[in-house]
């Protein structure tokens, strides 16, 4: 811990935000630690034994993580008017390139005043606006005044459900302005983008029109993506070949990105500089390459917007720049803590992204992985003779094995996070990384770096780079079809919990200093004996459980509903969810919920979607999850393990079980008890899930829109029990109408 103090400094830190995160704590929670950090200083710095020190180290950096969780800045003067059907006038920038798709164009601004009712508020945020309905022109730094509702960033509330609020929240974005009607939207002449971010604007604005004439669509889409950090273009169809090979990653600036332009850059100017004896005699050249580096590295982030992942990624790499300026290159996993750190107390929601996740544990498998496979590739290399070649084939097969070792490394380390937050798995990631990432790292991203600079000198010189660039984008785009064509390249898989997740790290960790001190081998055990358990915990689950449940999800003014009848046999019934219109519903709101409660597989599909012919969508749940029967024609009985399935109104479907009975309608479902004892409270409610077609009209009534999903269970004698997401246990009778 002394000789590595950052280590345990960032799990302090980490624990901490997790605290404040879980109890959500106040924003006058800082104010009331201040005095406690301050005798915890007192106490490091005067009164307590030096080898108490960490300990206390420690206890300040967990009240820093509380600290900075719980200092949000709250936008209270909005949220009083989020959804709310009143309108409000707003007036703000915009500050990134709108997406436009199916009449309506997305763009986020800088809110500066807001007007209601004769009245004029100053503000200062950050606000998504979504116009329905415009034609004109939008660009980055025209004001704009309109007249919108103010909404929270709304998800479903199912378990397993992507948190969509905190995404947008982590990207300082707070809430979200809908403009009905294009023609509410009244330009206002240039806005105020700020002195650095006009500048860089100015640079970009010519780069994005180079990239638009010089460029095919797809191409032109990437290679923003790649050069200005600007994703609006990626499509799904440009995507999902990247997502299906596993090397969707690329099309993000990040670390690999701007770590490849450090090393070439950090390498062309210590070779400059090593061109001088006096330089040599006065100076480290490596240290002055260091720092040299620094500023095209701050540079490429600023071109690319300075995203949240390029944030991350030029913080991690000017902490491994100034490492070797300082002579502390060799302490790896304290530069790699000292950035997680920075990065954490900057935004500490950016703790629960994919992205810092991904980022930093594919960084530590490569420090941690990558010199034990290289060592092991090498010595079987040096086994087969393949060492006693030619000096120039010795060093670019030095170089694949490298390559080999540090791709291999990192994608090993993320399939758990990757299963986690995505619910897949590329087979073929690990060949699709080895082949694509060399291109679009060593050519076509310093093809469009230099393209860039020589903009603004020559349009055809830049031009003509441009084109070389393109040649090797069109060559990886070709690379990834390949193989994303395979059959079987990408499976969808269930999601592991994070204690799976620890274990999963925990026991290759143990594996490998197997040999180590006793009470590794103790460990060991203990997480084998957790593993078990925990299979052992998920298999009677799914496979034999002996209650009927009932779950009724969170899908909007839709309704689905999974059953878990006794035993393993499984049944979803679904109104209006399998269309092609609106939200992909089954792939964003239904998996992730059956990937989070470990259910692969699902006996009967009941789409109850009035003039549905065979979608992507039913396709997509069909053979994900290997559907035994598709039931499309009523009426339709059946027993599973004592249940009854049936219907007596097209439209709607009945399950009755020990005595309950269930009616799934479009509009909720209707829950009754068949044989009522007298004065029996409670044995009726409803689950409403579209407000607008169901009425309580006097009966206990749950709405799925506070509650999020709802879960029913039935045991063998009877008995009933309602659990939602939002709120643990559910009385019955709470709710009314």
């Amino acid at each position: 811990m002394i000789s590595r103090p950052l280590v345990p400094a960032l799990g302090a830190t980490i624990v901490g935000i997790l605290i404040a995160h879980s109890f959500q704590a106040s924003a006058h929670l800082p104010v009331i630690l201040l005095p406690f950090a301050a005798l915890l200083m007192l106490g490091i710095l005067y009164l307590v034994p030096f080898k108490v020190h960490p300990f206390y180290l420690v206890a300040l950096f967990i009240l820093l993580g509380i600290n900075s969780q719980a200092s949000r800045p709250i936008p209270e003067k909005l949220h009083n008017l989020a959804d709310g059907d009143a309108r409000v006038g707003i007036e703000g920038t915009i500050y990134k390139p709108p997406y436009l798709s199916a009449g309506s164009a997305t763009f986020p601004i800088h809110a500066e005043r807001i007007f209601r009712s004769g009245n004029v508020a100053k503000v200062k945020i950050n606000l998504l606006v979504r116009v329905y309905g415009y034609q004109g022109r939008l660009a980055v730094g025209d004001r704009i005044r309109i007249s919108a509702e103010i909404r929270e960033f709304k998800k479903f509330n199912n378990p397993g459900g992507f948190d969509y609020g905190l995404y947008m929240q982590s990207r300082g974005t707070a809430l979200m302005a809908v403009v009905k009607d294009g023609r509410y939207v009244v330009p206002m002449g240039k806005g105020e983008l700020g002195f650095l971010d006009d500048i860089l604007e100015r640079a970009r604005s010519p780069l994005r029109l180079f990239f638009h004439e010089r460029l095919s669509y797809r191409a032109q889409a990437i290679y923003a993506a790649l050069i200005l950090g600007e994703r609006q273009g990626l499509t799904h169809q440009i995507r999902e070949p990247f997502e299906r090979s596993g090397v969707s990653h690329i099309m993000a600036v990040s670390g690999l990105h701007l770590g490849l332009v450090a090393w070439l850059f950090f390498a062309l100017f210590r070779w400059i500089l090593s061109l001088s004896q006096r330089l040599l005699l006065i100076v480290d050249v490596r240290k002055l390459a260091a720092l040299i580096t620094m500023v095209p590295v701050v540079g490429y982030g600023l071109i690319t917007g300075f995203q949240l992942s390029s944030q991350r990624a030029v913080v991690m790499i000017l902490v491994f720049l100034w490492s070797i300026i300082i002579g502390r290159e060799r302490d790896v996993w304290s530069s790699l803590c000292l950035a997680a750190l920075v990065i954490l107390l900057l935004s500490t929601d950016s703790l629960f992204t994919a992205s810092f996740q991904l980022s930093f544990i594919a960084v530590a498998g490569i420090l941690w992985l990558s010199p034990l496979i290289f060592a092991f590739v090498s010595k079987c290399t040096a086994v087969m003779g393949l060492s006693q070649k030619p000096r120039f084939l010795y060093a670019i097969l030095k170089y694949v094995i490298g390559l080999i070792a540090v791709t291999t490394a990192a994608t090993v380390m993320t399939i758990p996070l990757i299963a986690y937050h995505f619910h897949r798995f590329s087979i073929m990631a690990l060949p699709a990384n080895l082949t694509v990432v060399p291109i679009i790292g060593l050519w076509v991203v310093p093809l469009g770096l230099l393209s860039s600079v020589a903009l603004f000198i020559s349009w055809a010189l830049a031009g003509f780079i441009l084109s070389l660039g393109g040649a090797g984008l069109n060559l990886a785009i070709s690379v990834v079809q390949f193989w994303s064509d395979i059959p079987w390249s990408s499976i969808w898989i269930i999601r592991p919990s994070w204690l799976e997740i620890a274990l999963v790290y925990g026991i290759p960790y143990l594996v490998i200093r197997f040999r180590s001190p006793r009470v590794c081998r103790v460990l060991m055990a203990v997480l084998l004996t957790i593993l078990l358990v925990d299979i052992g915990y998920w298999v009677y689950q799914t496979r034999f459980n002996r209650s009927l449940r009932v779950t009724v999800l969170d899908v909007g003014i839709r309704n689905a509903a999974f059953i878990q009848f006794p035993g393993k046999e499984r049944m979803l019934i679904a109104h209006n969810v399998f269309g092609p219109w609106g939200f992909n519903l089954p792939r964003i709101a239904i998996a992730p919920y059956l990937w989070q409660n470990k259910i692969s597989k699902v006996d009967y599909l009941f789409p109850i979607d009035p003039g549905l012919p065979q979608s992507d969508r039913l396709q997509f749940m069909a053979d994900n999850f290997h559907v035994r029967e598709v039931i499309s024609s009523l009426p339709w009985d059946k027993t599973i393990n004592g249940a009854r399935v049936g219907s007596e109104v097209a439209g709607e479907a009945l399950v009755g079980y020990r005595g309950w009975s269930f009616r799934f309608s479009e509009a909720g479902v209707y829950v009754h008890k068949e044989t009522q004892e007298i004065d029996e409270q409670c044995s009726e409610f409803l689950i409403i899930t579209n407000e607008r077609k169901m009425q309580s009209k006097g009966i206990p009534a749950i709405r799925i829109a506070q509650t999020g999903a709802i879960t029913v269970s039935v045991d063998r004698k009877g008995g009933i029990q309602v659990r939602s997401l939002i709120k643990e246990n559910l009385p019955l009778c709470e709710g009314g109408s």
